[in-house]
């Protein structure tokens, strides 16, 4: 028998030990430092998962940075917004409740006011966050306003708010203070009645006109001849120089009017009164023949007698010029009367000669015109004849008193546009605006207005508002302001009219006018953007210029010195708070909201006033009213609180992905944990299982070291 030494078992042994000392090392450390293993080899299959959840964990990590980053500036923008809208509503109700009450600089204590809190608006739009400026847009190194001297006075080259309105001012108001409007020529016209059309014939007295020839040899057969019941005997053998000395005889022309003549030989008898027939009716029917006359009688060609007789005897016509007396005029035949009849164009023209208070005339077809002799009077037709037969279709004519008021040539986007005109006097026509540009209206003083009856024009403005003028008639001496007086005669009320409408007209210039330039010069100058640089007037002069100009970089100060774009302002700064979500949290100084603070505010500030302007207190209130409205917001327009809004959606989003993130991370590191981390029961079990496995271990091996032949055989 044999006995081998431990050898090769030895080693093996030796190994196993070494094994479970480095795994009893292995499992000390992992309850000492509660991890697996300190690289990710040492996972096995899991780190690659491990991996990736790590990965996720970091980004996860990354956007909690973001958020907290974001919002600390969002933060601070919506108390920035806080305070602007704060500050415009202090402004706003400083506009709407201040009284009237300038010391020497020319503003109110609330105007001054104002500086100070326009330019705590530039400052808040200037926030930064670190050396970030947060109303720049995408230029958040640059600031985003100049400061309120620059934006107010400008420079010696580059004009301020202040300087754009003074010569808006002045573009609006015009070079006579009313508003880019004038007075047309004015006309004075008299009342006036023009008959057109009539076809009456001339007037003719009776006239027989005989067809046979008695000249040469020709000697009468005799007879008896009758005019008009007057008998003229005609002997056998009478000539006709017989015949007619017989017809002519005085005392016979006394009884009949009528008179004879032998033009070419032809017996010709004629009437001598305008209105008397020639009746030869009891004439020989031998004298009849031998003369070649008729029997009946021959009228004469009057009003009463031509066909279609214009008129009937006994009808009248009255013409009536203002408050003159009345002409009637009779149609008949009795001259005798009182004023005679009238019966013939001639009687009616010498008729129509006695008018008193204008003139009338006849024309030779029957027309008739009647002129007032003054531009105060109106003409009146009466009586039952009928007036369309002498040419006259209308019965009544009016003066024409017209004023004339128009927009200027050539035209101009400056001052007053007129909108409308109405009255509710009868006696005032008006008519207008006249298109195209430029408009015109007239007022038309026909017959004189009534106590309290009104033309009222309508304007409408440079910012887009519009103002009423109501001018009242009064017999109140003085009257009252936009009242005129009702004179003597309607010329002089057409001048008390005229007079009151110019200085209401500048009234309302210096006042509404004024007000509404003062809000279209701050749109042209802090209204800008892409493409929109501050606009100014193209002057000098510029009490007459016609257009507006853009303002450069060279001549003209722009106040938004931020990054200027046609995207949404929000998108100027854009971050991912989570997978595939991001939040918009950019700002523009020169957005609409903001834009509409600045720039009412800086109305309110810049404007002055002197204590010995009469208008200087209505303009006043007329500028604090449109400040105190368009600091009120308007219905379609952006307002403060819109910016607020959507930050404040940034902000919950980025509250919703901080909360969701926060729930996944807990999620992801007890996953990882789960991986990376050692169990310290499980890890204590393992130590206690391989401590016992190594001493059994360890004294196996030390009894296999002790075996010996010595021992063995003992």
């Amino acid at each position: 028998m044999s006995i081998s030494g431990v050898g090769l078992r030895s080693n093996l042994l030796l190994a196993s030990l070494t094994d479970m000392r480095t795994r009893l090392d292995d499992l000390q450390r992992q309850l000492g430092t509660g991890e697996k293993s300190t690289t990710y080899a040492g996972l096995g299959a899991d780190r690659g998962l491990a991996v990736s959840l790590r990965n996720q964990l970091n980004l996860m990590n990354g956007y909690a940075d973001a958020v907290k980053n974001i919002g600390v500036r969002v933060t601070l923008q919506q108390s920035a917004l806080t305070d602007i809208a704060k500050v415009s509503s202090i402004v706003k109700g400083a506009a709407n409740t201040s009284t009237f009450a300038i010391d020497n600089t020319g503003q109110t204590t609330s105007q001054r006011s104002a500086i100070s809190q326009l330019d705590q608006v530039l400052s808040l739009l200037n926030t930064q966050a670190g050396d970030r400026y947060l109303f720049s847009g995408r230029a958040t190194n640059k600031p985003a306003t100049l400061s309120i001297d620059e934006i107010l006075n400008g420079d010696v080259t580059h004009a301020g708010f202040k300087q754009i309105l003074s010569e808006r001012r002045q573009a609006d108001l015009g070079t006579n203070g009313l508003g880019r409007l004038a007075f047309s020529a004015s006309s004075a016209t008299p009342a006036a009645l023009t008959g057109t059309g009539a076809t009456l014939s001339a007037d003719a007295v009776a006239t027989v006109t005989g067809s046979q020839n008695l000249s040469g040899p020709y000697t009468s057969a005799g007879g008896t001849l009758t005019i008009n019941g007057t008998v003229v005997a005609i002997a056998a053998g009478d000539d006709v120089t017989t015949i007619l000395s017989k017809i002519n005889a005085p005392a016979v022309v006394a009884l009949t009017g009528v008179t004879a003549t032998a033009p070419g030989g032809n017996l010709t008898l004629t009437q001598s009164d305008d209105d008397t027939a020639i009746n030869l009716t009891g004439t020989s029917a031998s004298l009849l023949t031998e003369f070649g006359v008729p029997a009946g009688p021959t009228q004469p060609n009057t009003l009463l007698t031509q066909a279609p007789a214009p008129v009937t005897a006994g009808q009248t016509l009255t013409v009536k010029v203002g408050s003159n007396p009345t002409l009637t005029i009779t149609f008949g035949t009795n001259e005798s009367a009182v004023p005679p009849e009238v019966s013939t164009l001639a009687e009616l023209s010498t008729a129509l000669g006695t008018l008193v208070g204008g003139t009338a005339s006849l024309g030779p077809t029957g027309n008739i015109t009647i002129t007032a002799g003054n531009t105060s009077d109106a003409i009146t037709l009466g009586g039952n004849a009928d007036p369309t037969k002498f040419g006259l279709a209308a019965t009544s004519a009016v003066p024409s008193n017209i004023i004339g008021l128009s927009e200027e040539t050539p035209v101009t986007v400056f001052g007053f546009k007129l909108a409308s005109i109405s009255t509710t006097s009868a006696g005032i026509a008006v008519t207008g605006p006249s298109t195209p540009a430029p408009a015109l209206v007239t007022m038309n003083l026909q017959t004189q207005p009534l106590e309290g009856e009104q033309v009222k024009l309508a304007f409408n403005l440079p910012d887009g508002t519009s103002e009423n003028m109501v001018l009242t008639a009064t017999t109140q001496n003085p009257p009252g302001p936009n009242q005129f007086l009702i004179g003597t005669s309607l010329a002089a009320t057409t001048a008390n009219f005229q007079a009151t409408l110019n200085t209401s007209l500048s009234n309302l210039a210096a006042t509404s006018l004024t007000a509404a330039s003062a809000i279209a010069a701050s749109n042209n100058f802090f209204d800008v953007g892409v493409g929109q640089p501050p606009m100014r007037i193209a002057g000098p002069p510029f009490d007459t210029a016609t257009a507006l100009t853009a303002g450069t970089a060279a001549n003209t100060v722009t106040w938004y010195t931020g990054e200027m774009g046609t995207d949404p302002a929000r998108g100027t700064a854009v971050a991912l708070v989570d997978n595939s979500l991001t939040v918009a949290y950019g700002a523009r100084a020169n957005e609409q909201a903001l834009t509409n603070s600045i720039k009412n505010i800086a109305v309110y500030a810049a404007m002055s006033y002197s204590a010995s302007d009469p208008n200087a207190q209505a303009r006043y209130y007329a500028v604090n009213q449109r400040v105190g409205t368009n600091l009120g917001g308007t219905n379609g327009q952006q307002q403060i609180s819109d910016i607020e809004a959507e930050l404040a959606f940034a902000q919950a989003t980025m509250k919703t992905a901080q909360d969701s993130e926060a729930q996944r991370n807990v999620t992801l590191t007890n996953f990882l944990q789960g991986i990376e981390q050692a169990s310290p029961d499980e890890v204590s079990s393992q130590i206690l299982a391989l401590q016992t496995q190594l001493q059994a271990s360890l004294q196996t091996t030390a009894m296999l070291y002790r075996l010996s032949i010595i021992n063995y055989i003992s």
